[in-house]
């Protein structure tokens, strides 16, 4: 195998040879056959989509000796010197180490002056974002109203950093992620060159941690072919690459489906600490989505999917209106990855977070009132005031949810909370103690301003965990324990089910019995 380095060795040359960018590529060709050349052009994008060659391919096209064309020679001194990247008219900016303002002004001070040997002098600005504020305003003139022989190529990972003012001075291309099956030609066509043996599910999982990025599959496939020794063997980039085995992730599922802690614990260590459990997230999140699909129609799932039997096998198990729950539990736990000291830890975390939060709630039973404290007439007063004053937060707290356009998470911690307003004192909203650990900081913060927003409170919301508390899904249960406890209170004396009991020597089952609705 050659020694160079994969990305450089098959960096393109010509525009027909960029993968994954066909819109960007016909646009820049047919302004160039149309004679229709801008004075700057910006290229943005996530890194390793190609936007600074494409760049020097534009730039190729505008300083070809063949004259301006889409279809460059590649074998003029033009030609050459821009691929190994010492052409005189080519001048290659670093914005990145160049920010201040005097740079960007002894720049400028040189586009007056007439290309060396062609037709255009062309700055190409890469992470063109790292220029200071003061070096952007000494740009602006010049980019809007540049001498008629210079042309301005500019990249950014970060074009949102970019005034306002430059950006409507350019024309934007926005190079769009690689998908998996664009990388994974990429590299297959890459290795046949190269006479490596490879196998698809290698490539699948290098294109898969690649995340869209051509030159980040590029490296890490490098990486690949010195752990295998020249042979790329799935078994092997998988455990390099920390990836999860279809088997464990299916465990997971079925730890979910099944409401098992225990299968859960047991299935991640299985997996080990050498596993990225951030990546692994990920998977889930795209398992939860195509479950959600598969449940609506199987059609929807692509039957070449590596996790299709599990996907057909659980779709059916699994409640739609848990699966968007446990969608936004595993996106909300993403940003918490770069902090959690142990990252298996924070996985389990999440996945018990779906777990229990889609357990049944257990009701509330009163404790008997001693004997002591039925005597003490002022204390029972004042725990009968205590109790007013909590149903009515209750009521007017349940109330309030499904008129404050909560979702997800959010509404699952309103359903676990109630909001208490004291005119003397700052509203709290008490939240159940047993759930202290399972809703993130946002998704509180977030509670909050929707209350704010709902009941127009200008005051500060102070936020506290208590045990024992009685919240709107404790107390949905409890009434609905009682309306069935009524209803069978009003059928047991009945004379003619007594009769029917006695004949077929039945018992009355108290969740059978249903109110008819006239």
């Amino acid at each position: 195998m050659n020694s160079d380095v994969l990305a450089l060795k098959y960096r393109p040359k010509f525009f027909d040879e960029v993968t994954g960018q066909d819109f960007v590529i016909n646009a820049l060709a047919n302004s160039i056959e149309l004679n229709k050349i801008h004075n700057a052009y910006l290229f943005s994008g996530t890194r390793g989509m190609g936007k600074t060659t494409i760049a020097r391919l534009f730039a190729k096209s505008l300083l070809c000796e063949t004259g301006i064309t889409s279809k460059p020679c590649g074998k003029c001194p033009a030609c050459l010197e821009i691929d190994k990247g010492n052409h005189l008219d080519l001048i290659e900016i670093d914005a990145a180490s160049r920010t201040k303002v005097e740079d960007t002004r002894s720049l400028m001070e040189n586009v007056q002056y007439a290309p060396s040997s062609s037709r255009f002098k062309i700055y190409l600005i890469d992470e063109v974002h790292m220029l200071s504020t003061k070096s952007f305003n000494a740009l602006l003139k010049t980019i809007e109203e540049p001498p008629s022989h210079v042309k301005f190529l500019m990249a950014t990972t970060e074009p949102e950093k970019l005034p306002d003012t430059i950006l409507s001075r350019c024309l934007h291309f926005k190079l769009a992620s690689a998908s998996q099956s664009i990388i994974v030609d990429h590299l297959s066509n890459i290795l046949k060159q190269e006479n490596i043996k490879f196998d698809n599910l290698s490539l699948s999982v290098i294109a898969k941690n690649a995340n869209g990025s051509i030159r980040d599959s590029l490296s890490i496939l490098e990486q690949c072919i010195a752990y295998c020794n020249g042979n790329l063997e799935s078994k092997k980039i998988v455990t390099f690459l920390g990836e999860v085995d279809s088997d464990n992730i299916g465990s997971i599922i079925k730890s979910i489906i099944s409401r098992d802690p225990k299968i859960l614990i047991n299935s991640v260590e299985k997996i080990g600490s050498y596993a990225n459990y951030s990546r692994l997230m990920d998977t889930m999140i795209n398992i939860f989505y195509k479950l959600l699909l598969s449940s609506i129609d199987s059609e929807y799932v692509n039957q070449e999917d590596p996790f299709y039997d599990l996907i057909e096998h659980n779709s059916s198990s699994i409640n739609p209106e848990d699966l968007q729950l446990f969608y936004q539990i595993a996106i909300s736990s993403k940003d918490d990855f770069k902090e959690a000291p142990s990252k298996k830890d924070h996985f389990i975390m999440v996945i018990l977070r779906m777990i229990y939060f889609t357990q049944s709630e257990v009701p509330i039973v009163e404790e008997n009132i001693s004997t002591n404290n039925i005597n003490n007439d002022e204390e029972t007063k004042k725990t009968n005031r205590k109790k007013t004053k909590n149903q009515t937060d209750i009521d007017i707290w349940s109330n309030a949810i499904p008129n404050m356009s909560l979702s997800g998470l959010t509404l699952h911690l309103a359903m676990q909370s109630v909001l208490t307003q004291h005119e003397a004192s700052n509203p709290v909203l008490f939240i159940n103690e047993d759930k202290k650990d399972i809703y993130p900081k946002l998704c509180v913060d977030d509670l909050v301003l929707k209350i704010k927003s709902y009941f127009k409170i200008t005051k500060d919301i102070d936020v506290k965990f208590i045990k024992d508390l009685v919240t709107p899904i404790k107390k949905q249960v409890i009434t609905n324990e009682n309306e069935i406890n009524d209803r069978y209170d009003k059928v047991k004396d009945n004379p003619d089910i007594n009769k029917l009991q006695k004949v077929f020597g039945a018992n009355i089952n108290k969740e059978s019995i249903k109110k008819i609705i006239e």
